[in-house]
């Protein structure tokens, strides 16, 4: 019997990592049922199509009011490329939208931005985890690029302002669960494909560890060494951005189909150019359907199940980690050197298996009938717990080391951040 208790209370313990209850970030000041949310209000398509069209170079949003026609946070629309501005070749110039830039998280708002952005002047990628509570395995990954001088071109300067311009030199990104605003990501519902969106958002590192800060959620930073050196980090930003772009032309593409018919039953209100709101919403339908680069590489084109946020399989970290093999992969494949680098696992997106889809609303019955299967899906695939991310980088040879340990840096404002003490950043 004794023996049967250890192996149930090993068996708990790995689904405990890998499944964990539903938790909320604390706020013992704030009071049950203080907390409001603002009524939704669907994103005017004409603004919609100014910034995808170019013609604006920024989109400012209510975070927790504005949403698209299905229903998701505009304020998480998914970073794009586009495409036709955009030099794909050998040092050229990428331009990406919804870049969130600028905004003021405690006044609710969003401010997407448009950037001219230079893959050849990366200097370095950082995988960062930020802890989101609970066991020290549940965190947060995200991948952080670091660029010299003129990297990163902020289009859009304001005409009216004087003064230095307005620059950055890194882009934080972050494969997170769309979802409504005002919906809280619940792990255990996340095991369910069905219930979030996959989507890339994309942050200047500013924005983003302001954030963070914000929620009390310091960073840990893992410097990243690819085959290749410089060329590899280029490698893995164009896997990133043509991955994420996909993702976010699948998610939009299905909810603008499921929409049309309800679009075209609407009064057709014309347009300040003569168009319906139907057809201004069929033109971005239409824009949706633009093929990216490298569609022919399978490990770049995500599928409709594989556009789905997934807790354990297309995870923050997960989808990182992915991002990370797949370069790595094609890097080896072109023949760079890797002195002695290799991939985590091998660069796929598993199926969904029906026994952790069923354990999205499963009791602890359930649960616990569950835990041996679960334990084995962990040994076989340790790369599930977001915690063990940085230690598999660093058994494939892809960290940085400092005095033959991985290089590992804390940020935080009670500490440094990543651009100075905050001492050298504030007015005291």
């Amino acid at each position: 019997m004794r023996i049967v208790g250890v192996v149930l209370t090993v068996a708990l313990i790995a689904l405990a990592l890998i499944l964990v209850p539903r938790w909320t970030d604390p706020a013992p000041e704030q009071e049950a049922g203080s907390m409001t949310t603002p009524e939704h209000r669907v994103v005017d398509i004409r603004d919609v199509l100014v910034y995808a069209g170019g013609e604006a170079a920024s989109y400012r949003v209510r975070t927790a009011r504005d949403v698209l026609p299905g229903g998701l946070a505009a304020a998480m629309t998914p970073v794009m490329v586009h495409w036709p501005g955009s030099d794909v070749t050998p040092g050229g110039a990428l331009v990406l939208g919804n870049i969130s830039h600028g905004g003021n998280p405690l006044a609710g708002v969003t401010l997407l931005r448009t950037a001219r952005v230079h893959p050849e002047k990366l200097t370095r990628v950082q995988f960062i985890t930020v802890p989101l509570g609970g066991a020290k395995a549940v965190v947060h990954g995200q991948l952080r690029f670091v660029f010299a001088d003129g990297g990163i071109e902020l289009l859009g300067r304001d005409t009216d302002a004087v003064g230095e311009a307005e620059t950055i030199d890194d882009l934080v990104f972050s494969w997170e669960a769309w979802r409504p605003p005002g919906v809280e990501y619940d792990i255990m519902t996340g095991l369910d494909p069905t219930a979030y969106e996959l989507g890339l958002r994309c942050y200047s590192g500013p924005q983003r560890f302001l954030e963070d800060t914000l929620a009390q959620r310091p960073w840990t930073a893992y410097e990243l060494k690819l085959p290749g050196g410089r060329r590899g980090l280029a490698e893995l930003l164009r896997v990133v951005l043509v991955m994420g772009d996909g993702a976010a032309r699948q998610v939009i593409g299905r909810w603008l189909e499921r929409a049309e018919e309800a679009w075209r039953e609407a009064d057709p209100t014309p347009g300040t150019d003569g168009t319906s709101l139907v057809e201004d919403w069929l033109r971005l339908q239409e824009s949706m359907r633009l093929e990216t680069p490298d569609a022919g590489d399978r490990r770049l084109t995500l599928s409709e199940q594989q556009s789905r946020y997934q807790s354990l399989l297309r995870s923050c970290a997960t989808m990182a980690l992915y991002n990370i093999d797949v370069a790595v992969a094609r890097l080896l494949e072109d023949g760079v050197p890797d002195e002695g680098m290799r991939t985590v696992r091998d660069p796929e997106l598993l199926e969904d298996p029906a026994w952790m889809v069923d354990l999205a609303d499963a009791g602890w019955g359930k649960l616990l009938v569950s835990a041996p299967r679960a334990l084995g899906f962990l040994r076989r695939n340790p790369w599930i717990v977001p915690g063990n991310v940085p230690r598999l980088l660093d058994d494939a040879g892809l960290l940085v080391h400092e005095d033959g340990k991985r290089k590992e840096t804390r940020y935080s404002l009670q500490t440094t951040t990543p651009w100075g003490h905050r001492d050298q950043l504030l007015i005291r």
